[in-house]
């Protein structure tokens, strides 16, 4: 699994990482180490909470721009912005969300999914039977965390009425299950723009690689 990095070059880019997809000669215990040497930060990121502390504090704004999060958001902004926290770059829109990472049944959602459903608006590439208009967080407690509107702002909801009749249209893994995803902190003005730029910056330090 490839990620792209979030943010520009600077403080405060994140990226995220599953290190055994690396293919590292090296355990992961000492990639990170090397990691920490090179300044990389390992950040603990819980976006459920997060999302969670954006309930009452939050406000719905339709066209929400993602630097407005999280006081401003848009169900797919608010997403974005959450995937960002943990090092994960996803497009803007709920459509474009739902044409990445790996497609799940709902039945076996687990926790971080996203699922998508019909909104008021609704946006399609082909064919309007698959349209889509709205995107929430699936919890561990079987709920859906998302910016509803501007009346509601941010809520958490059952999935029962968040998918409603007919509204379902797909959810979306982004951290494979059962795999361990690092959140990266980079360095100041070290350029990484995806997580296999991480691969590359481990080798470079080892004996024997000259790149």
């Amino acid at each position: 699994m490839v990620y792209r990095a979030v943010g520009g070059c600077g403080v405060n880019n994140r990226v995220a990482v599953v290190i055994k997809d690396l293919h590292l000669p090296i355990s992961e215990e000492d990639a990170v180490l090397v990691l920490y040497k090179k300044g990389f930060m390992l950040l603990k990121v819980d976006m459920i909470k997060c999302a969670r502390q954006c309930i009452n504090s939050s406000r719905y704004r339709r066209g929400a721009r993602p630097s407005e999060a999280p006081g401003f958001v848009d169900c797919s902004s608010f997403t974005k912005w959450l995937y960002g926290k943990r090092g994960i770059w996803l497009p803007r829109r709920s459509i474009q969300q739902s044409e990445m990472g790996e497609a799940v049944g709902l039945k076996n959602v687990i926790e971080g999914d996203l699922i998508f459903v019909t909104g008021w608006i609704n946006y399609y590439r082909h064919d309007p039977v698959y349209s889509i208009g709205h995107v929430g967080i699936v919890t561990a407690e079987k709920t859906i965390i998302h910016a509803a509107n501007s009346k509601q702002h941010v809520i958490e909801t059952p999935i029962d009425d968040f998918v409603g009749e007919n509204k379902f249209r797909c959810a979306r893994r982004y951290m494979p299950k059962n795999s361990k995803v690092l959140t990266l902190q980079t360095p100041f003005m070290r350029e990484v723009e995806t997580s296999d730029d991480v691969r590359w910056i481990i080798l470079q330090t080892l004996p024997g690689f000259s790149l």
